[in-house]
């Protein structure tokens, strides 16, 4: 122990002993922080993949195209799956109904989302079913032409065609991507394929309606109107409902101020009256005159004076308004169903009439035929629905708050009085000064049911 000799080879040994535990120990910690960061990115991708499962049931739920609709998934039995994906971004996900419940009608749906190194997250959302609301004011199946100044504002001011779209003049649109076309196969209202744009449209803030337009929002180029027409054409197709007034014949006889203005001109009112059709049959009672401020020539049932009865009102054949009843202090509550077209010319102040049964709630005007409004007529809704089966024609200066939506036709159903737009209105235009308001106040039950979010819990 005395002596020296080795001591240095015991120091460099120890040294390197030393220096060796080190690193060791740094590549170990090195591997586990690679390890962790491994597995919170396949985490996180577990994560993504879960989410992607609720948005993906949410929508099956809720797109009313007959499989898995929010109700069949409500009167199944727990364990039932919504949708699954095996490959999502190298993972999967699988969303399934753990439970049903009512009043409210809720379901609890459970969504798995895997990813590699055996990585797993899941969610529980409760979702709740109401009335449907429309995407944007303005939606037909056929070719739409929008001409001259209209406004269309409020959160879903916008327009969109399942086919295509011709768009001149000024037109304000509040929606950012408010003008959309689906350039449809089966077209053929004489409009180019897609949409066409000229004009100087201004289109994606509330600032668009005022004068003037602010410039960033115009598409006062031809490079930028080419831009906005390629990146909105082929746009999905919307399932518009089927449009049949014979559907509402019955709750309207059903309402305690309901009127069946039947086509020799004769009106009955009262529960029990039975329809084959939408053409009146039997029951209810006969009254002996027509409803204050109608009159009806032909089977056409005409309002021309500056006042009408309220009420709801259910004709077999044309209603024409144009006459100017009601003010804005004290509007004219109608809310009409036709059986054939709507034609508003005058300037009436209108509103729904405030007491309906659910199938009618937020239904303004309804027509199996065309719908036709010029004039400067007020249609004050609460949000809701202006529906023709066949096309629409706005002209004038209306002001309407609430939303079209036109059929084209289509669907159609058996014993559909008018399948194709021979007469009248050929194809579905918005033209003028007509302003549409639309911010999806109120749902309307024709539509199909919206699906929302009320709760949700994460676990892994």
């Amino acid at each position: 122990m005395k002596s020296e000799r080795g001591f240095a080879l015991t120091v460099v040994i120890l040294v390197t002993a030393l220096l060796l535990s080190v690193t060791g120990t740094s590549l170990l910690f090195s591997r586990m922080g690679l390890k962790v960061s491994s597995h919170h990115k396949t985490g996180t991708m577990a994560f993504f993949a879960t989410e992607a499962g609720v948005q993906h049931a949410w929508k099956e739920l809720e797109n009313g195209d007959g499989v898995n609709d929010f109700d069949a998934i409500h009167a199944s039995s727990p364990g039932t799956v919504i949708v699954s994906n095996s490959a999502f971004s190298g993972g999967t996900y699988t969303v399934s109904l753990l439970e049903s419940i009512n009043s409210p009608k809720r379901i609890r749906i459970a969504s798995v989302g895997t990813a590699a190194n055996n990585s797993q997250a899941r969610l529980e959302v409760w979702l709740q079913t109401g009335s449907g609301t429309a995407p944007k004011a303005l939606i037909t199946n056929g070719d739409l032409k929008l001409n001259g100044n209209p406004k269309l504002v409020g959160t879903r001011g916008g327009a969109h065609t399942n086919d295509d779209m011709q768009v001149s003049g000024n037109l304000s649109v509040e929606m950012a991507h408010g003008l959309t076309a689906s350039n449809s196969a089966t077209g053929g209202g004489g409009l180019n394929d897609g949409m066409d744009i000229t004009g100087t449209p201004c289109i994606g803030s509330p600032a668009c309606a005022s004068n003037p337009q602010p410039d960033e929002y115009e598409l006062n180029s031809t490079a930028e109107r080419d831009a906005y027409e390629a990146s909105h054409n082929s746009e999905p197709t919307y399932s518009i409902p089927k449009i049949n007034p014979a559907d509402y014949a019955s709750a309207v006889a059903g309402n305690a101020a309901g009127y069946i203005l039947k086509l020799d001109c004769n009106v009955v009112t009262g529960s029990g009256a039975i329809f084959s059709n939408g053409l009146y049959v039997s029951g209810g009672t006969a009254v002996p005159s027509p409803p204050s401020g109608w009159s009806c020539t032909g089977g056409t049932w005409n309002v021309t004076g500056n006042s009408a009865a309220n009420g709801v009102f259910y004709a077999e054949g044309r209603v024409e308004i144009a006459g100017n009843p009601g003010s804005a202090s004290s509007p004219w509550q109608a809310t009409i169903v036709a059986r054939d077209s709507v034609k508003i010319s005058g300037n009436p102040e209108v509103v729904p009439y405030g007491s309906v049964g659910e199938s009618l709630q937020n239904i303004f005007l309804l027509t199996g035929n065309d719908l036709e409004i010029s004039g400067n007529p007020s249609l004050k809704g609460t949000g809701g629905g202006l529906f023709a089966h066949q096309q629409v024609k706005v002209s004038g200066n209306p002001y309407i708050k609430g939303f079209i939506m036109a059929g084209d036709g289509q669907p159609t159903w058996s014993g559909d009085p008018f399948p194709d737009s021979a007469a009248g209105v050929t194809m579905n235009e918005v033209s003028g000064n007509p302003t549409i308001v639309y911010s999806a106040e109120f749902g309307v039950s024709l539509l199909p049911p919206a699906v929302t979010q009320v709760g949700w819990f994460q676990s892994f």
